[in-house]
């Protein structure tokens, strides 16, 4: 490694050893990589090119102290967004590939916010949740003594809410049109959006041309989506229902039944029990479509980590039961409760899998 005597070649036990130093300074590494991107630093590196960057330079622009721009850049070096050449008079730092991915990339800011905004400081209560089953890491960001995240949402602080946002709707976002042309096939008329949300896939199904929607979801969440659907009023219903009772039906006789990325915020009881109730309302033709990013079903490394570090969220922050699952857990959930598997369809969109069922 360029920058001081530090062996370029380790053995198998050197290198095992380093990564877990990196680990157990990660949430420092982690703060001052963000500052590092946050003040411009990374940005005046990367511009530099080969012409690399020393922590003289970043102070002449005024942006921070001769002690910060060394401590930051040398952070940079360490967490491998920055590689150095010892120079005289002072070290030079130049910007590698996983700098630029940190610089620019939209999927490494959004999960980096949303950790930053939404789970870092809940992060600290992790085993005491993991022990207790509910969401210890919660009131971090929740001043409501909510039970769950998405009881939080709507008094949430406006960066906390923007991370979260941010965060569901980029998983979100892409994977709903390609879903759209299974969801609309011809004859569907009415969909059922259990877990709502904001009423993104509802506006697609309506522009779509689907005569009636029904959101169902927590009143603070449909408040939202009414206000975003507004210029469709006359087609769209609401159902305001807390999902985990087990006594509330779901509006019933539609032609499709649409839960994306909902079941994940449960546990497998639960998911048992709404599944169930779907189960009840559907008429023997109806058609139910779970969307969900199962770790199982990720073609790439980066997915899978990214997938199984959500699970986290949910256990600390979210509500302290649910999970991002196994493939073949979900499908034995839905058989459980009386569905039977139609079709399944992996890799949509970013990360995603569909599966439709049917009744059994």
């Amino acid at each position: 490694m360029p920058g001081g005597p530090v062996s370029a070649v380790m053995s198998d036990n050197e290198a095992a050893r380093f990564a877990a130093q990196r680990l157990a300074f990660s949430p420092l590494v982690f703060q001052a990589c963000r500052a590092l991107r946050d003040l411009g630093i990374l940005e005046q590196v990367s511009r530099a090119r080969g012409k690399g960057v020393t922590a003289s330079e970043v102070v002449a622009t005024g942006t921070v102290s001769a002690y910060v721009a060394a401590l930051l850049l040398e952070a940079g070096l360490g967490a491998g967004l920055c590689t150095c050449e010892d120079l005289a008079p002072e070290p030079r730092f130049f910007i590698t590939a996983m700098g630029v991915y940190w610089l620019r990339d939209q999927l490494t800011r959004v999960n980096a916010e949303f950790n930053h905004h939404v789970c870092y400081g809940g992060a600290f209560h992790l085993r005491e949740a993991l022990l207790e089953g509910r969401a210890a890491g919660l009131p971090a960001i929740d001043a409501t003594g909510a039970a769950t995240v998405y009881e939080a949402l709507a008094s949430l602080a406006p960066d906390v809410k923007k991370a979260w946002f941010d965060f569901d709707h980029y998983y979100s976002d892409g994977v709903f049109e390609a879903c759209l042309p299974r969801v609309l096939a011809p004859g569907v008329r009415h969909v059922v959006d259990i877990g709502g949300n904001t009423g993104r896939f509802a506006r697609l199904c309506l522009e779509g041309g689907v005569e009636r929607m029904t959101l169902v979801d927590l009143p603070g969440q449909l408040a939202v989506a009414r206000e975003n659907l507004k210029g469709f009023a006359p087609r769209v219903d609401y159902a305001p229902t807390n999902v985990l009772d087990v006594a509330a039906p779901f509006p019933a006789g539609a032609d499709v039944y649409w839960l994306s990325q909902f079941l994940d915020c449960f546990g497998e009881d639960e998911i048992r029990s709404i599944l169930a109730r779907v189960r009840a309302a559907m008429r023997p033709d109806s058609k139910v479509f779970i969307l969900e990013t199962f770790w199982n079903e990720q073609r790439y490394e980066a997915a899978r980590f990214c997938v199984i570090g959500t699970s986290l969220y949910f256990a600390c922050i979210a509500n302290g039961n649910s999970r991002m699952y196994h493939s073949e857990v979900m499908k034995g959930l839905a058989r459980d409760a009386g569905l039977v598997v139609a079709d399944e369809v992996k890799h949509v969109g970013l990360s995603h899998s569909l599966i439709v069922l049917g009744a059994g």
